[in-house]
Parts: structure tokens; sequence; C-alpha cells
């Protein structure tokens, strides 16, 4: 286990990516590691297992919203954490943290998807807890807190921890930064939210009509808001991941003065 807290991005992209994987990631401390969505699908696993990352060692999971993009990788994760649970492989517990929607959802897949015996196992080993705007946790050795990403078109819930050192990550989903939210994750030391697109690319992305906003968009919330560090995920892959960084960068550094983050998949953050 690592002596400083980091992210470890998984993916990066949105809802139909074509060269990433859908946004998901861990933060990890040195009293555990918080599973945040799950992606569209079961390469989760395979990406777990490329990066070195043993799922046995996981034990909590928090799913944002309902999604596809990010409930059906959860249910892939539950899937294997039953497997290793059947095998006498996975000590402890998994919890599951969501909204209401997403506790509904992820149990009714499990049920219409799960051999009977695996449906019955995970019963025993997995605590799903429906979690609302306001509830707290202790998650990883951090105390959570539950805040509303006052999403248009989903009920979506983030969260904010806080870091053994006494700072604060929080995390909008796939939620761009926005005048209803910002609020909430005022003076943020880092912020992971959605930004699709560049500005300068509106017309060919299209954001605003898929309930999402641009770099400069969130850039300028984010500055009036004093966020320190800036995440930015749920983005466009047709952009070269090297060159995103760089243009995604410098958009935002025109109306942001804080330190703008672009990963790629598969990027270690240092917090």
């Amino acid at each position: 286990m690592t002596t400083q807290a980091r992210l470890i991005v998984l993916g990066t992209g949105s809802a139909f990516p074509t060269r990433s994987y859908n946004e998901c990631f861990i933060v990890e401390t040195d009293g555990g590691r918080l599973l945040v969505d799950g992606g569209g699908g079961n390469a989760i696993i395979n990406i777990l297992e490329r990066m070195s990352i043993d799922i046995r060692t996981l034990h909590d999971l928090f799913v944002t919203h309902s999604h596809t993009d990010h409930i059906l990788g959860a249910v892939w994760f539950i899937r294997r954490v039953v497997q290793f649970a059947i095998e006498g492989k996975y000590p402890g517990r998994l919890n599951v943290y969501g909204n209401s929607d997403v506790i509904e959802a992820l149990r009714q897949i499990c049920r219409l998807t799960f051999l009977k015996a695996y449906y019955e196992k995970m019963e025993s080993i997995v605590d799903f807890r429906i979690v609302t705007p306001g509830d707290s946790a202790d998650i990883a050795g951090c105390a959570v807190s539950f805040i509303d990403c006052r999403s248009a078109n989903v009920d979506q819930t983030g969260f904010r921890m806080t870091l053994p050192d006494g700072r604060a990550l929080f995390c909008l989903g796939d939620e761009a930064l926005t005048a209803e939210n910002a609020p909430e994750v005022a003076g943020a030391d880092y912020l992971v939210c959605g930004a699709f697109c560049r500005y300068a690319d509106r017309d060919v992305f299209r954001p605003y009509e898929k309930h999402h906003l641009t770099v400069k968009d969130v850039a300028a919330t984010a500055q009036d808001f004093g966020i320190k560090n800036l995440i930015l995920m749920h983005c466009e892959d047709r952009t070269p991941a090297a060159s995103r960084q760089e243009l995604y960068a410098e958009e935002a550094a025109e109306y942001y003065k804080g330190r703008i983050i672009v990963p790629e998949d598969g990027t270690m953050i240092s917090l």
C-alpha cells in the first residue's frame, strides 16, 4: 500500500468511447482503496489485472449513478468478487454505496444475470448501502460525505473525501462543474468532474445536447469557486490522448489559474 494518497485512473472516457475505457478510478490511501464507478463492461477486470491491482484488496465500491457506462462494469466487478468468495479467496466483505436508483439497478441486474448460487453468495458477502446527500461514512480510513451533483438528467451522487492529511477530494461523477453544484465543492483541494470537450470543438461534439459542458465552461466556474486542482474526465476520445492533455490544458489556462490535470487511462495521480 502506498504511503501517499493517490488517484488510480482506470478509465477516462464518456458513454461511447472508442479509444479509452469509461470513466472510473480508485482512491488509494494507507487506510484502503475505494473504487469509484465500474465503467460499462467486463473490461474492468482486465484493466485491474493489467495494472496489477488485486481485486481481493478492494472492499469498497461507490457508484455515482445508474447509467450503463458507470454501472455495468460494477456488475462484473461484483461478479468477480463473488467468484473469489466462492473459492475462499476473498477475505471480509464488499461494501457497495450508491443512491437508491443505483442499488436497485445493481441488485436487479445481478438477480437476473447471476446463477442462483452466485446471487445467494453475493447476498451473504456484499453489503448494499443506500446513501443520500448529507449522509457520511468511513471509507478506506477516510471520512466521506455524500453530495448531490445537481444533474439535469439522472439522480447522481458525488462525495467529499477528507484525505489523511486533511485535504479534501471531491467527485461529481461525470457531471460537469456548474453554477448549481459549485457551492457544494467550493475551495476543493482536488475536484474530479466531467468536461466533454473543448469549447473550441463544441460544434463537433455537441456537449450541451448531452447535458455536458466544455473545458472552458468548467474552468471558468472552477476559477470562480477556488478549486485548487481540477481533474477532468468523461471526455471525448476522438482527440488522441496526448494531444487532448495539451489542448484541454491550454484552453483551461485561459480561464483558470489552478492546476489542470487531464489524465489518460492508466494514469497514477499523487494527491
